[in-house]
């Protein structure tokens, strides 16, 4: 499962960590919200795959949510290096 892996918990403590460092609130829940989304998507492709192992087909959402996986996780990069520079 992707959300147990040793890369992911430990990019979620980097984003949560610098996100703790922000002063400016309103970015700061914004990146809270863009974090939470970010596993909210993780957990649901890993449910996916759960339910294809089970269901013996194969995926065909997958993509969708791993561009939408990428596409969070560069707002959230973004929105964090462009909060350190301030």
């Amino acid at each position: 499962m992707l959300q147990r892996t040793e890369r992911f918990q430990s990019d979620v403590d980097r984003y949560r960590k610098t996100i703790e460092g922000m002063s400016n609130e309103q970015e700061k829940l914004a990146a809270t919200r863009l974090l939470n989304d970010l596993i909210h998507e993780v957990k649901n492709m890993d449910n996916m795959h759960v339910d294809m192992v089970y269901a013996n087909q194969l995926p065909t959402m997958g993509n969708d949510m791993r561009d939408k996986i990428g596409s969070i996780r560069k707002q959230l990069d973004n929105k964090l290096k462009l909060a350190q520079t301030q």
